[in-house]
């Protein structure tokens, strides 16, 4: 049964040429079978250029697809060749066998295509390559204008390293003899340094011996007119004027010879043992010391030290500061006014202070400045004094790391500001 099914499929000796259904009229036949021939003729041309591009473009995307449209067109192609045969051959079962297999294509390419749509629509357009083509242009003319830049600036900055090289040559050149320079002025200063300090050395002995040694014949002296003034019936106003003057001029030199003995202990015990000091303590030692002076000028002392009340310092140094200072304010005072003394302690970051204040004479800083320390310079001859104190003062606050500073105005009064370092 199986048998006689296909040979009936395949026997089409029973069936009439399509030409039957034109009516062999040539007006209907010759176009239409014009018109297969040119469609077929065009369907087997067409894919053998899409398998030429599958085969030349080595970097085609989905080149399966190209091939399958190619094979689904052939397959149309023959579907048209067949179309014309079965005009006067009726092999319809040729005609249908090949058209299954035209469909069974063009269901497998409709498959295939669907799946690749995705990447296919990926593949950029002949617009967007042609813009990412002109900004790649873009890009790349950018990068060569950049790379001229950098070129520029490589070559300038080479210049400028050569330059600051050659520079650093000279430079460091010039380093090297200025440091021999100083080397040996550091030479020349070292043998200085230890030549003034034997000088030093040797004015500090003298000064030393010198104290010392007539210390002796000024007391003799001195005793000697104490005897003199009692043995000698009463004399004449004129000698005793001469005698008082006499008096006068051994006691001057008896004040001269100890305040030299103290500058020379000053230079000699330049490192005395520090403490922690109440200023309050050191102050009453002051007071006392000048309990006479302070009676007889009627002077207001005023203290303000809780603020600051202890210094780290030496406690012989602190009293002779604090003694001169207020002996100076005391000794300079106004005639036109009582005196008044204002001692405050503070401190800052790195420094005690310690301020004593007067209402007294003043000070011309602007004549008298330079000499206000020195030693043995007065500023008044009228005050008695032989210019030490404020010396004393500046020295031993060199010694320890410290200094004074003074402010003033000529008939209201001075300030001393003694800054005496922290631990």
């Amino acid at each position: 049964m199986t048998t006689k099914i296909m040979l009936a499929f395949i026997d089409t000796s029973t069936f009439m040429p399509h030409g039957h259904c034109y009516q062999w009229q040539d007006v209907i036949l010759w176009p239409t079978v014009t018109g297969d021939a040119l469609t077929g003729l065009a369907y087997f041309s067409i894919p053998f250029m899409l398998f030429y591009l599958a085969r030349k473009r080595k970097d085609l995307v989905q080149k399966h697809v190209f091939v399958l449209f190619g094979m689904f067109i052939l397959s149309c192609g023959a579907t048209h060749l067949l179309d014309i045969w079965t005009v006067w051959d009726p092999i319809y079962d040729v005609a249908s066998l090949v058209k299954i297999i035209t469909g069974l294509l063009s269901l497998g390419t409709a498959f295939i295509l669907l799946r690749s749509l995705p990447k296919i629509l990926l593949i950029p357009s002949s617009d967007t390559l042609a813009f990412a083509n002109d900004e790649l242009r873009w890009q790349i003319a950018e990068r060569h204008k950049a790379e001229a830049a950098l070129r520029r600036v490589n070559d300038e900055l080479e210049t400028r390293v050569n330059q600051r090289t050659a520079q650093l040559i000279r430079a460091n050149r010039e380093l090297e003899k200025e440091v021999e320079i100083r080397k040996k002025a550091e030479k020349t200063l070292v043998l200085k340094n230890g030549e003034l300090i034997r000088i030093n050395a040797d004015l500090d002995n003298f000064v030393y011996c010198a104290s010392h040694d007539l210390k002796s014949p000024v007391i003799n002296a001195e005793g000697l007119l104490s005897v003199l003034k009692e043995e000698l019936p009463p004399i004449e106003s004129e000698v005793k004027e001469v005698v008082e003057k006499l008096e006068n001029a051994i006691q001057q030199m008896h004040r001269t010879i100890s305040d030299l003995t103290e500058v020379s202990k000053i230079q000699k015990n330049t490192e005395e043992e520090l403490t922690q000091i109440p200023i309050t303590e050191v102050f009453r030692e002051v007071q006392d010391s000048l309990a006479e002076v302070i009676t007889q000028s009627g002077a207001s002392i005023q203290t303000h030290f809780e603020e600051n009340p202890i210094v780290w310092f030496s406690r012989k140094n602190l009293k002779s500061i604090l003694y001169n200072l207020v002996s100076n304010a005391i000794k300079y005072r106004s005639p036109e006014r009582t005196p008044v003394v204002e001692i405050t302690s503070t401190a800052n970051e790195n420094f005690n202070i310690i301020a004593v204040t007067d209402n007294g004479m003043g000070i011309d800083l602007i004549k008298h400045e330079k000499k206000i320390f020195s030693l043995f310079k007065r500023l008044r001859d009228d005050v008695e004094g032989n210019g030490v104190g404020l010396f004393i003062v500046k020295r031993i606050l060199e010694y320890n790391h410290g200094k004074v500073e003074v402010t003033s105005k000529p008939g209201e009064g001075s300030t001393f500001r003694v800054f005496i370092p922290k631990k």
